[in-house]
């Protein structure tokens, strides 16, 4: 087996040796006075279909034609060689005119959401695996009420000393909310341990004025806080992988498409 440091440097060096084979091809036909924007072009619509074909090969994972990292290995530095086409076949970031000026927006949004998804597959199940808990997303909703039916519970055992309204009146105005909402959008984007750390003080805070009793009944309540905060962790990190799965798809079913419809116009004016 070979180390992952060394496949990724071996990666790396073929993909290197396949820019330079490209430029160079590139050169050879530009001396010549030939297409050479034809051959950079037909480069980049034989990598953009490669590159659609491995995504849907990442899906598949039942069919027996090696392991799904290798495939994801082969997708990104399949990738990167596509950026070197681009860079070759397009001499600036944008090209002109607003049908290949889209087209390259298209093409670099594709890139960014392809680099941002490298990013966040590798980072997001080492994040995931560092909170406890393991929460599927098409479970997520019934996983929070489950949540919020549980601390709902716990209330109706308080009983009506001053002791008990003051729990109450807290689990009333912040917790009840709290178990019974989505968490926020600025939370999804940005999935942070603010609202449990405020909720978890203020319950904390009102200790002094709790009896033994409602004291363990507000330690329940609060690892219901610590649980959910966990679901909304898995639930926020998940979503982003899905969403970016549906959009990244869908941006380079759309670049496919536009390139085609490129090509044609360009055969056209032969």
């Amino acid at each position: 087996m070979i180390p992952f440091r060394t496949r990724r440097r071996l990666a790396l060096a073929i993909t290197a040796v396949a820019v330079v084979l490209l430029v160079l091809g590139n050169g050879w036909i530009r001396e010549r006075l030939g297409h050479a924007s034809y051959y950079s072009g037909g480069t980049l619509l034989g990598c953009l279909v490669l590159l659609i074909l491995l995504g849907l090969r990442k899906r598949l994972v039942m069919l027996p034609l090696g392991s799904v990292s290798t495939w994801v290995q082969i997708h990104l530095y399949t990738g990167l060689f596509a950026l070197a086409a681009y860079a070759l076949h397009v001499p600036r970031i944008l090209a002109n005119g607003i049908f290949e000026g889209g087209l390259s927006l298209l093409f670099l949004g594709v890139s960014l959401s392809g680099l941002y998804g490298w990013f966040v597959s590798r980072s997001a199940p080492r994040k995931l695996t560092a909170v406890a808990g393991d929460y599927r997303l098409e479970r997520v909703g019934w996983d929070r009420q489950r949540i919020a039916d549980a601390a709902a519970k716990l209330c109706k055992r308080l009983d009506a000393s001053l002791a008990s309204n003051v729990l109450a009146d807290y689990y009333s105005n912040a917790l009840q909310p709290y178990f019974a909402t989505r968490p926020p959008l600025a939370y999804l984007a940005v999935p942070n341990g603010i609202r449990r750390r405020r909720l978890l003080s203020n319950l904390n805070n009102l200790d002094r004025y709790l009896s033994d009793e409602t004291r363990g009944l507000a330690g329940q309540l609060a690892a219901l806080v610590r649980t959910r905060d966990e679901l909304d962790f898995h639930f926020a990190l998940q979503l982003r992988l899905r969403l970016w799965v549906v959009v990244h798809s869908m941006l380079s079913v759309a670049l496919l498409v536009w390139s085609c419809a490129h090509v044609l116009l360009v055969l056209n004016f032969i």
